[in-house]
């Protein structure tokens, strides 16, 4: 991404105060880089896609899980009940 940052107005506002050169120009350069790093509205809209797709494919998981459960469950109880009845 590509911010717009004045690095020599940066280190002049810097210097300005009392920072001496070395220092500021390792703290614009800091800050410089640090700004390669962010997020665009596009990089957060694409995480959301992501995010939500991989909600669904959850849910859908979770969904097959519990109804196969159940069978199993009923499967179980009838069993119980079929084997106390032939008793």
């Amino acid at each position: 991404m590509t911010f717009p940052f004045d690095t020599l107005q940066f280190k002049k506002k810097l210097t300005g105060v009392g920072i001496p050169i070395a220092h500021a120009e390792g703290v614009t350069e800091a800050v410089r880089d640090s700004f390669e790093h962010l997020a665009t509205k596009t990089d957060l809209y694409l995480l959301e896609s992501k995010l939500l797709h991989s909600q669904v494919v959850m849910k859908n998981d979770l969904i097959k899980w519990m109804v196969g459960l159940s069978f199993i469950q009923v499967g179980l109880c009838l069993s119980v009940v079929l084997s106390f009845h032939s008793n």
